[in-house]
């Protein structure tokens, strides 16, 4: 990992940046002289760069899956406990039942989830900022990207929060049990007034268990205009100017302006065989079925192949792939 950063200063620089602001928040903490030789499992890490981001261009990521000396990894140890997020596909047909509806973020939500104490020397790590300072160990305090635990441990904190307060806030209760998959909220409401009052609960819930909502986003501008500027996704909402951006729900495609589902298809620009078509049929997420009259013609098209005895990397004759998608498209 020094090898790569030192190639690059300007991500050196902000990976450094990530690990200080890790630090300065409580989220690790440096491990004493005299606990050094009680370390049970080191987490290798490594970054991950999103251009797309609107937030965070890099993320320093854990990899738990990492084999020891013994060829165990932390998750190989782990109960990754019973699945608590709702169904995406059933979060998404609510969404769509709405008149009005919104969605927000919760900023570092795993970060914000203590985990206790004699679970933290099984996630420690091997920081320093340049390769002239000596290693250094740390312990991370917080729920971790990259443990096969954290999704479980993260949607069961966020129940018990419902649980435990949200009879103050009974709105908000049912969205996080019903409309929040990980730490994306998606839900709305039939009216203006309602959806007010749901925002408000959420935001309000959600503070309570130290959780701060973010990255608002809704087809309504009214909804947004008492937030601030930095919670809005957009930047700037109004009424007379409210900025049409591509937004991702869930692994959708969706633009708040026109309140639409949006699915980009680039044309194939290989060779049109079985294993190319089902490449590129296996990228198409469309969990409402959108696409279900287009891909019932390709998917009819791929047991053609089989039935003509064509090979996985064989070029159909041409005659063949006129009759198919591509050759109608």
């Amino acid at each position: 990992m020094e090898r790569r950063l030192s190639r690059d200063p300007d991500l050196q620089k902000e990976y450094a940046n990530f690990m200080t602001d890790y630090l300065d928040a409580g989220h690790m903490s440096l491990v004493p002289g005299n606990e050094l030789s009680q370390g049970k499992y080191y987490i290798p890490h490594h970054c991950v760069l999103r251009p797309d981001s609107a937030t965070t261009r890099l993320r320093v990521v854990f990899d738990a899956s990492a084999k020891d000396a013994h060829s165990r990894s932390l998750n190989d140890t782990q109960l990754i406990g019973p699945k608590l997020q709702p169904n995406i596909l059933e979060i998404l047909l609510r969404f769509r039942v709405h008149n009005i509806v919104f969605m927000a973020d919760v900023r570092q939500m795993y970060r914000q989830i203590l985990i206790s104490q004699a679970d933290r020397d099984y996630q420690r790590i091997f920081w320093r900022t340049t390769p002239t300072e000596c290693l250094q160990e740390y312990r991370l305090n917080t729920v971790t990207y990259g443990v096969s635990s954290s999704p479980f441990l993260a949607c069961r904190t966020l129940r018990q929060l419902a649980e435990d307060e949200g009879n103050q806030y009974p709105i908000a209760k049912g969205i996080i049990l019903s409309d929040v998959y990980i730490d994306d909220v998606a839900s709305g409401s039939d009216t203006l007034e309602h959806a007010q009052q749901a925002k408000d609960q959420l935001i309000a819930l959600f503070k309570l268990g130290g959780f701060h909502l973010r990255k608002w986003v809704s087809n309504n501008a009214q909804l947004l205009l008492d937030l601030p500027i930095q919670d809005r996704l957009t930047g700037s909402v109004s009424l007379d100017n409210y900025e049409t951006q591509i937004l991702k729900i869930l692994g959708l495609k969706w633009d708040p302006h026109t309140d639409a589902f949006l699915f980009e298809i680039q044309p194939l620009d290989r060779p049109c065989t079985k294993r190319s078509i089902l490449s590129e049929l296996a990228r198409v997420f469309d969990p409402l079925g959108f696409l279900s009259p287009i891909t019932i013609q390709i998917k009819t098209y791929i047991q053609k192949l089989w039935i003509l005895g064509i090979g996985w990397d064989q070029t159909p004759p041409d005659e063949v792939i006129a009759a198919g998608p591509a050759g109608n498209s």
